[in-house]
């Protein structure tokens, strides 16, 4: 009884991953249907726009800050290994 549960969840496993894996199935939407959906997304886009462009104004010189900070931080962590590596060799 054990031993076909555990059969049965593997036959279950193997099933979801080969299925999991297959590629996606292509577009169904005819030509002038993709070119209906075009439109309306280049619609709403153009509205959304402005939105989108004054946010990243607001947001800019604070996310260069953190970009720079994270950069900074980064780079001093590698000459400090660089260093510590450079002392243990000297000392040898």
């Amino acid at each position: 009884m054990e031993k076909q549960r555990l059969r049965l969840c593997l036959l279950v496993a193997t099933v979801a991953t080969l299925v999991a894996c297959t590629e996606p199935p292509p577009p169904t939407l005819a030509y002038k249907d993709r070119e209906l959906v075009d439109s309306l997304f280049r619609l709403q886009v153009d509205s959304l726009k402005p939105l989108y462009d004054s946010l990243c104004t607001a947001h800019f010189d604070s996310a260069v800050q953190f970009k720079t900070d994270s950069m900074l931080k980064v780079r001093t962590a590698e000459i400090q290994k660089a260093l510590e590596r450079l002392r243990q060799e000297t000392n040898q």
